[in-house]
């Protein structure tokens, strides 16, 4: 079992029809990191923010303030993540390479790696830089705080060959190594420098649907579902 993971959070797995932040769509991943918290597992979070804005689908605007805009959206959807673990009774700390009015959220590497062993980690704001993507947020607080995993929550049930919304002869891949995603493009996971920064630091990536929560549980329990990226075996 792992010991210590690091969550790929989508913005969009925090919004409704209704609201951009749901209190109950946060109040069900608070109750969900708990349970994973249980299992005495460390966890960091790394969240996106694309359900208050997407750079790719405004490429009319100037990348740097289009890359500002979603890391702002980050560090909300951060906040609204602290609220719910909060009222889930979590210990959570939020860490931002940005000042953000009273919030003490600006940790050095050694009190990330003090605090995760006692609170979850909520980390936002991305890398802090323009050009940059969640992904390679993801890989590198997952290198920081030494992660055995990333796990990477989605709206499909893996990796595949092409985008099975689009091909219905899509084929989905158990497994893979870093090295496979590497020398294939098609095989979209990550951006290739995160790739390429997990295969450094021998850290998974496990892609599962998260439209079944229980699927994050699965996982930790050793259960086969998803798609499995490792240079381990």
């Amino acid at each position: 079992m792992y010991k210590r993971i690091l969550i790929k959070l989508s913005g969009e797995s925090l919004m409704s029809d209704d609201a951009l932040i749901d209190k109950n769509k946060t109040k069900e991943i608070a109750e969900l990191i708990k349970r994973v918290r249980d299992k005495n597992i460390e966890v960091g979070i790394v969240i996106g923010g694309g359900n208050f804005f997407r750079g790719r689908s405004n490429k009319d605007m100037y990348p740097y303030y289009v890359d500002n805009m979603g890391m702002l959206g980050t560090m909300i959807n951060g906040i609204g993540l602290m609220d719910a673990m909060k009222n889930s009774d979590v210990n959570a700390k939020m860490f931002s390479p940005f000042a953000l009015l009273d919030f003490k959220t600006n940790y050095s590497d050694e009190e990330i790696l003090e605090l995760i062993k006692d609170n979850v980690m909520i980390f936002t704001g991305g890398t802090g830089h323009s050009g940059c993507s969640t992904d390679t947020a993801a890989s590198n607080k997952a290198s920081l705080i030494k992660a055995d995993a990333i796990i990477k929550l989605t709206n499909v049930d893996g990796v595949y060959d092409k985008d099975p919304n689009k091909y219905s002869d899509a084929i989905k891949y158990d497994k893979l190594t870093h090295q496979d995603v590497l020398d294939n493009p098609e095989i979209k996971v990550m951006d290739i420098g995160a790739i390429e920064e997990c295969q450094k630091n021998n850290i998974d990536i496990t892609v599962i649907n998260f439209n079944d929560k229980e699927n994050l549980i699965r996982v930790l329990d050793g259960i086969e579902i998803g798609t499995r990226i490792t240079s381990h075996e």
